[in-house]
């Protein structure tokens, strides 16, 4: 035994515990999909951005300067027409109005970028709309400062000097021109940067999908691998179970070979000592519940041989005085045969005894369960026919190969069988049958007797418990102990005036087909 003192000291193995790792994984997977959310995202608002600039700002003001550069068109083709208009008071009110609308429409197209610049745009978009923005504030001076010329003009045309005012209008066409060309320049300016964006939208979004796809991989990839390790960090488990199944069935030497520095590896370990512990106490159990049927035994031998030794005794001295005496050797015979008669019966309680106590353990091979039922019934049928006692059959079809021992199986059949027709002195029908039972196959024993009283049934099954003058109480006993030795059990399932049913079950986990299966 290790001393305490140094276990406790000695260091133990860091351990990275199973919680902390699964939810490590899933974290993992979690921030994986969240920057992946939150790209998404980001493209989504960016491009959204992009597009709404264009459609609530750009194309307003494209469609504004086009507008503009257009009614500039029509202004310099009515001042063409001015000095020979022959109805020059509908061209002067046509220019005058194209005056009073020029100025209010370039205000409204500086109001929209104004109004454009006031929300979270980039720093280019800003930058050129206040490029855009002090362009046109000097188309709107220039046209406030043509204003007295046109005033010069007018005047010049309403005192006759035509010359003069030819002059004046060339000056002015001029001066128009240049305007046009700028709004004319401003126009494709705008319109380019709508293509530009238009091209930058189209590059963000193939990027966009091309690093959503990145990031998708990315992210199925890192939860394939948070998977796949989470799998095989709780693999181990279903070892455990299983070896859980084992102790469960009586399998207590069941021992897991897993080292691992967390919880998992420490549960294995702690299982083994448990196994072990377990092992120990049942061994202690078995040696102590040995000693216990061993005093029993020696009490019952005592009890059930002193009174036929006494019989023998004084039959001897009978046979003595007899034989002393010269008479009838008729009444030597009788009493020679008194002998015989309890030596006989010695020998069938101390054999009874040693197949009890001397059971052996099981050498199972797959056999027919089926087939050892009308084997033992068969082997008997001359002692059932002494008795006049039928046996019905009512054998499970197709029953797969069990794991047993036929010798032990065959023996507790016979134990039941035998008890079934001493329950039916008088005849009856004893019914043997055989079904699945979920993990298990049962054999059930039923006959039409007496039954067994209520009280006697927590008894029956125990060591020296008969409820018959002659019997020893080993029957029932050995039924389970051979019964426990294959890892299963035995029953009573029913009893009363029509008779009891006596089932043995013995596990079909270990099948055939399943113990290939185990072995490949």
């Amino acid at each position: 035994m290790p001393d305490p003192a140094q276990t406790a000291s000695t260091p133990q193995p860091a351990r990275t515990s199973v919680r902390y790792r699964v939810v490590a994984g899933l974290t993992v997977i979690m921030l994986s999909f969240a920057l992946l959310t939150v790209y998404s995202i980001y493209l989504h608002r960016r491009t959204v951005a992009k597009v709404e600039i264009i459609n609530s700002s750009y194309l307003p003001l494209t469609l504004g300067v086009s507008e503009m550069h257009a009614t500039q068109k029509v202004f310099n083709t009515m001042m063409d027409r001015l000095p020979d208009d022959s109805n020059q008071s509908v061209t002067r009110d046509w220019i005058d109005a194209a005056r009073r609308y020029r100025p209010s429409a370039l205000r409204q197209l500086v109001a929209l970028i104004n109004r454009t610049l006031k929300r979270d745009i980039s720093a280019g978009d800003a930058a050129f709309l206040k490029q855009i923005r002090r362009r046109l504030a000097r188309v709107t001076q220039r046209y406030g400062q043509n204003e007295n010329s046109f005033q010069e003009l007018y005047d010049l045309m309403d005192t006759g000097r035509i010359d003069e005012a030819r002059v004046n209008i060339e000056g002015l066409k001029r001066v128009e021109r240049q305007l046009n060309r700028v709004l004319s320049g401003i126009g494709v300016e705008v319109s380019q940067h709508i293509t530009d964006l238009a091209e930058e939208a189209q590059y963000d979004g193939t990027r966009a999908t091309l690093g959503l796809g990145l990031l998708t991989l990315a992210a199925l990839l890192i939860s394939g691998i948070v998977i796949i390790s989470t799998n095989r960090l709780l693999v181990p488990l279903k070892t455990l179970l299983k070896a859980v199944e084992k102790v469960a069935r009586g399998e207590l030497q069941t021992q897991i070979a897993l080292k691992r520095p967390d919880e998992i590896g420490a549960l294995a370990t702690g299982f083994n000592k448990m196994t072990e512990a377990l092992a120990e106490r049942d061994e202690m159990l078995i040696r102590s519940e040995r000693l216990a049927t061993v005093g029993k035994m020696a009490a019952q031998v005592t009890h059930e041989i002193r009174n036929p030794l006494s019989s023998l005794g004084l039959n001897a001295e009978l046979l003595d005085e007899e034989l002393t005496a010269g008479s009838d050797p008729s009444e030597a015979r009788a009493l020679i045969q008194a002998m015989q008669d309890e030596i006989e019966r010695l020998t069938g309680i101390t054999e009874s005894y040693l197949r009890y106590a001397r059971l052996p353990p099981p050498e199972p091979s797959f056999d027919d369960l089926n087939g050892l039922v009308t084997a033992a019934v068969d082997f008997m049928k001359n002692e059932l026919a002494e008795r006049r006692i039928q046996v019905e059959f009512d054998l499970a079809p197709n029953l797969e190969s069990l794991l047993f021992d036929r010798g032990q199986i065959r023996q507790a059949l016979v134990n039941l069988l035998r008890n079934a027709c001493e329950a039916m002195p008088d005849g009856g029908i004893i019914r043997t049958s055989t079904r699945s039972n979920g993990r298990m196959v049962e054999l059930a024993v039923t006959d039409s007797g007496q039954g067994i009283p209520a009280e006697a049934l927590d008894q029956i099954f125990e060591s020296f418990y008969s409820l018959k003058s002659s019997g020893t109480g080993l029957g029932l006993p050995l039924v389970r102990q051979i019964c426990l030795a294959h890892g299963g059990a035995v029953r009573c399932e029913q009893t009363g005036t029509d008779g009891s049913t006596f089932v043995i079950a013995l596990p079909k986990t270990h099948t055939a087909e399943e113990d290939k299966e185990r072995k490949r």
